[in-house]
């Protein structure tokens, strides 16, 4: 199947394996983001280059349209290029796109995250989640005066030296070269769902700034916490003077207007929120209690320095997020549509790999799906055996079988958009059991 799927790849792409031969000439691994090359040079071929989008659809440079479930790292929940998010960036343009000044759209979107959300009552800007988990671990710690940061195992907040670590993996040692090691940075890994923090917080009370996770696993699979987990974290937390931490920046606005957390009734002490926040455009924010965000007050004795970006609320950024919520506040049945036929999805898929006993499992959280490909079949694997049993050639084999037949997704799928209606959806699944079989029988060297 490999070569057969290579042959078929690179002969309706060659604009696309031409800019790839440059790119790697001029680009670290001919890349700028590393998931961008979907995996596809471990089997021999090469990422597709974008020309454009609309809706729930991509073209490549070569012609070759997608239907698109990645949504440009999860961000794009009102689809592609959208009439009216495309208006207000023409309209704002054409005033300047960047002032290193304050606006009105950014005290404008400010008011509606905290309108919006229980947990928030002040907020800074900045321009990726990367920067906004970094900056809630720095708040955390000068806020308690503690030393130790605790973070989910496959927990992804962004490549800053704070928190990469345990990002690749479950098993030990894993992270990256060029960071502190865990112990010297303060920094400790835990498994979700599991009793291991809530021993380590007894044991640690003293020294523990934070804990920091996601509601919904998302660059680590797609697994959801249990509530009941979330639940008990934020009771440990608050017993021990520690600041509980919600990564929702793929989470945020996604399953419903507002933050997961208000649908789960557990209020963090600080929140990380970007992606759809910004309309599409670059965004980070760091949001929670006025007594914490306010350390990073200018003037003030020991201000936290936080924000420093270039480009932190970024004009641009400000008025598509303001325009995004907007819309989206009055998308409830899209919502409702969405998670419904993402829920759908992901069990039909996860039902048809066990009848046919494929080493694939599909995981997820209403609106998004993603697909794991294990080495063996194993009947109700656990998250760690998931995680230690990837075949990752034959996940980059998916992505090609994928590509070839008009989709475009990684982790497997990704997410479901407004943009996406019930024919394309049925399409997916369709597809997906389509290559199943061939992509975990084939041979792969």
């Amino acid at each position: 199947m490999l070569k057969e799927e290579i042959d078929i790849y690179q002969r309706k792409r060659p604009k696309s394996k031409q800019l790839w031969e440059k790119s790697l000439q001029s680009l670290a691994g001919g890349v700028s983001h590393n998931i961008r090359n979907f995996g596809l040079p471990s089997i021999g071929a090469f990422p597709s280059f974008i020309h454009s989008a609309k809706g729930s659809k991509l073209m490549d440079v070569d012609g070759n349209e997608y239907i698109d479930c990645w949504n440009g790292h999860f961000a794009m929940i009102l689809g592609h290029n959208h009439p009216i998010i495309q208006k207000v960036i023409e309209d704002r343009s054409k005033y300047g796109w960047h002032f290193g000044t304050n606006t009105e759209n950014q005290v404008k979107l400010a008011e509606t995250l905290i309108r919006d959300n229980p947990s928030i009552e002040k907020v800074r800007f900045c321009t990726s989640g990367t920067e906004a988990t970094m900056y809630a671990s720095r708040l955390a710690r000068a806020f308690t005066k503690k030393r130790v940061v605790a973070k989910a195992k496959l927990g992804w907040h962004g490549a800053n030296d704070t928190l990469f670590y345990d990002v690749g993996g479950i098993i030990v040692g894993k992270d990256t070269p060029g960071i502190l090691d865990k112990e010297e940075a303060g920094v400790f890994t835990f498994p979700i769902n599991s009793r291991e923090i809530f021993n380590f917080i007894q044991k640690n009370a003293t020294d523990l700034a934070a804990v920091i996770l996601e509601p919904v696993l998302g660059g680590g699979g797609g697994f959801p916490v249990d509530t009941d987990f979330l639940k008990r974290l934020r009771e440990e937390t608050e017993k021990c003077g520690a600041l509980l931490i919600f990564d929702e920046v793929i989470t945020g606005y996604r399953f419903s207007y507002g933050l997961l957390q208000n649908d789960l009734r557990i209020f963090p002490d600080l929140t990380t929120m970007g992606k759809i926040i910004g309309g599409g455009l670059p965004i980070g924010a760091v949001g929670g209690k006025k007594e914490v965000i306010a350390l990073a007050t200018p003037g003030m004795k020991n201000q936290v320095l936080i924000g420093g970006g270039t480009f932190s609320g970024y004009p641009l950024s400000m008025a598509t997020g303001l325009k995004t919520l907007e819309l989206l506040k009055e998308s409830n049945e899209e919502y409702k549509r969405i998670n419904t036929e993402g829920t759908k999805l992901q069990q039909e898929l996860d039902q048809f790999f066990r009848e046919e006993m494929l080493p694939i499992v599909a995981t997820g959280f209403k609106s998004i799906i993603m697909l794991h490909i294990m080495s063996k079949w194993v009947e109700e694997p656990t998250i760690k055996e998931i995680i230690e049993l990837t075949d990752r050639k034959r996940e980059s084999l998916l992505q090609l079988a994928l590509f070839n037949r008009g989709i475009i997704g990684l982790h497997g799928l990704g997410s479901l958009s407004m943009a996406h209606n019930q024919s394309q959806i049925l399409q997916l699944l369709e597809i997906v059991k389509e290559v199943a079989t061939p992509v975990t029988k084939s041979t792969i060297e």
